[in-house]
């Protein structure tokens, strides 16, 4: 058993590091995981609970069970993630599969002796279960992936305007300056290629330096992609010129020609971390809070692989072409995002009715 008081995001990072799954599976718990948090900080839903408010993540576990109301906290997670359902915002499938995630890592947390005594896990967990079988019975989890969030093309132009407080140094004008860079180029680069934040997050800057955009307009790079071991698969990503010029703006700001890592932290409270990699986990609340500040609904990394598919189908690109482009291995893959375009063909055909 561990000898410390983990937090929230503690305890994931020791999921993450004594759990046997592949990097793909971590992958997907980790999106679960963000969602969770979201639930937790954003959610009315759970305002009752414990480990509710901002920055959940470094909510020290020891308070789970305080409340009356924790033993629904992922029975409401159930109904949280139900309501982005509503709205078009996740599938059946992806719920179901949001739940389990949270679900084991809440069993793997009692394993562990994580949570307090007084934290009645088990009735927490078989309630959510029960809910998650009423409401996404294991028939309608497969009726493909969700319509692509709306305003997300507003949102991949939130940073065309760097905002720099004038009052500040010109050293923190600079910071601002460059995170205002370096985001630009990130929600152009998930935008342009359809790529996952993994696989995004691995450029290097030494792909970017002399990088040239192709004939098609395309510029594309190799790196390595979701699988198992430490190689995984590889991934071809393709970015069009607006894409890399943002790349090659913000790196060229940085004006550091020793830097490995394209995308790095340039946080003002944590000092410490700036230079270093860009996690997965910082993109996300960058996204989220930039989607809030322009009053659009919660946005993940993923939505614009879900809508660079869509928006590519409805534009008539062949369905074998949008597979290549996305990596998809299989283009059933492919063929769930036809069906999404297929609702939006089907609705302009009945507003524009002739008879």
């Amino acid at each position: 058993m561990p000898d410390k008081t983990y937090s929230l995001g503690d305890a994931f990072d020791y999921f993450r590091a004594h759990s046997h799954l592949s990097a793909g599976s971590l992958e997907t718990y980790a999106y679960a995981k963000q969602h969770f948090f979201a639930f937790l900080e954003a959610s009315p839903l759970a305002r009752p609970l414990s480990l509710a408010g901002p920055e959940p993540e470094s909510r020290t576990l020891s308070t789970l069970g305080s409340h009356k109301e924790d033993v629904e906290i992922l029975l409401w997670f159930v109904n949280h993630l139900a309501e982005s359902a509503k709205k078009g915002r996740l599938g059946a499938s992806t719920v179901r599969l949001y739940t389990h995630a949270m679900i084991s890592w809440f069993a793997f947390m009692v394993d562990e002796m994580l949570v307090p005594d007084n934290f009645p896990a088990a009735l927490a967990i078989s309630r959510a279960k029960r809910r998650l079988a009423g409401k996404f019975p294991q028939s309608s989890s497969q009726e493909g992936p969700p319509e692509p969030p709306k305003g997300i093309e507003d949102l991949i132009h939130a940073f065309d305007e760097p905002q720099v407080d004038p009052d500040e140094s010109r050293k923190e004008q600079h910071r601002q300056r460059l995170q205002a860079f370096r985001n630009r180029a990130l929600l152009y680069a998930l935008a342009s290629s359809g790529g996952r934040i993994s696989e995004v997050l691995r450029l290097q800057a030494k792909d970017v330096r002399g990088a040239q955009v192709g004939d098609a307009g395309i510029w594309s790079v190799v790196v390595r992609g979701k699988g198992r071991g430490p190689a995984g698969r590889k991934v071809t990503l393709r970015f069009t010129a607006p894409a890399l010029e943002a790349m090659q703006k913000y790196l060229g700001a940085r004006q550091d020609p020793g830097a490995r890592d394209l995308f790095v932290s340039h946080a003002r409270n944590r000092p410490g971390a700036r230079g270093k990699s860009l996690s997965p986990n910082s993109a996300w609340y960058m996204i989220r809070k930039a989607a809030r500040d322009l009053g659009l609904p919660a946005m993940h990394p993923h939505d614009f692989r879900h809508w660079r598919a869509t928006q590519m189908l409805r534009q008539g690109v062949p369905i074998d072409q949008v597979q290549g482009y996305l990596s998809h291995r299989s283009i059933r893959t492919t063929q769930l995002y036809a069906k999404t375009a297929d609702q939006a063909i089907d609705q302009a055909g009945a507003r524009t009715d002739p008879i």
